[in-house]
């Protein structure tokens, strides 16, 4: 099975839910059905992380909503969602980035909107 076909869709929340990293992506990247989504810093440190979406394989340029969230790894716990702002992609990419806090205990993740479904990236801790 492709990682494009073990996509993992859960319809009823309108999130699409990037698969198990793939060896060939950064750690903190997801695969996407027609891209990638990655979140990028300096983990798990203060510091300037970026959002970026990687599209290939479609034509014409797409306007995405990014930003990032971050959970505390210990409990799992949710601590945080912050959408930095839209971007149209250029060449098929499209980044944004944000100056966040972080400690240890903190994972942090990408997460993109566009045409009303919300993505996201695997976890950085």
């Amino acid at each position: 099975m492709s990682i494009l076909t073990a996509l993992i869709a859960i319809v009823a929340g309108g999130i699409v839910m990037a698969p198990a990293a793939s060896a060939a992506l950064p750690n903190g990247c997801g695969q996407l059905t027609n891209g990638h989504l990655c979140i990028s810093g300096p983990t798990p440190n203060p510091g300037t992380y970026t959002s970026s979406y990687t599209r290939y394989g479609a034509d014409g340029e797409i306007t995405v909503r990014l930003g990032i969230e971050t959970k505390i790894e210990r409990t799992g716990q949710m601590s945080g969602t912050a959408w930095i702002g839209y971007k149209k992609t250029q060449n098929g990419y499209a980044a944004l980035t944000r100056y966040t806090i972080m400690d240890t205990e903190v994972c942090i993740r990408a997460i993109m909107e566009h045409g009303g479904n919300k993505y996201i990236s695997q976890w950085r801790c």
